[in-house]
């Protein structure tokens, strides 16, 4: 025969009993422990601050220097095309009655374009194109009545762009209308123009 389960008694609870308090030099130690904490952690952030500024300040220096290398090189390159242009003008400008060498001009010619344009330097386009002042250069004039005003008739000498700045601008002989010759404009007659005075209007007769 099952004997009956005993009811389970509650354990009573524990009052935790407080912890004897600090003495005042334990308490004057741990504040001085917080306020030299606390000073590490101020001083920890200015130096997490100041690094951050050389940082940004170093890699703004990189890009500055970046950008005066790349200037000094555009410029050394700008001069050394401008003082070859000239002598790739006489190319194009060559003409010989022998059809063999002006083939071989022709073919020296284009492998200097196709070392240029390898470099980022291009020829600029006139052909069927106006008159802009930041890429032309009007050299002559022609007037006619056959072409819009600021239409490009010729390409006196060929301009050049680097990297998309212009380089020598494109000497051109541009279409201007015709001046119209400013004649004199008629009189203007009255009712009685051309009717001869009647006798004794504007002169004295003798008596």
């Amino acid at each position: 025969m099952d004997t009956p389960d005993k009811p389970e008694t509650a354990e009573p609870e524990r009052i935790p009993t407080p912890e004897p308090p600090c003495s005042p030099e334990e308490l004057a130690r741990l504040r001085e422990e917080v306020e030299r904490l606390r000073a590490q952690a101020a001083k920890s952030r200015e130096y997490l601050d100041l690094a951050r500024r050389i940082k940004a300040d170093f890699a703004n220096y990189q890009d500055r220097i970046q950008r005066e290398r790349a200037a000094w090189t555009r410029e050394a390159v700008e001069d050394f095309i401008r003082d070859f242009l000239p002598a790739l003008d006489a190319f194009t400008w060559a003409r010989f009655e022998e059809p063999t060498l002006m083939e071989s001009l022709r073919l020296v010619e284009h492998e200097f374009l196709r070392v240029l344009a390898k470099h980022g330097i291009f020829p600029l386009e006139t052909e069927g194109s106006t008159f802009n002042p930041l890429f032309h250069e009007a050299v002559a004039f022609e007037e006619t009545d056959l072409q819009p005003d600021g239409t490009i008739l010729e390409e006196v000498r060929r301009g050049w762009s680097l990297e998309g700045h212009v380089l020598r601008p494109t000497s051109v002989r541009i279409a201007r209308p015709k001046s119209k010759t400013q004649t004199g404009s008629p009189r203007e007659e009255g009712p009685d123009a051309g009717q001869a005075p009647e006798p004794g209007e504007g002169s004295d007769h003798a008596v």
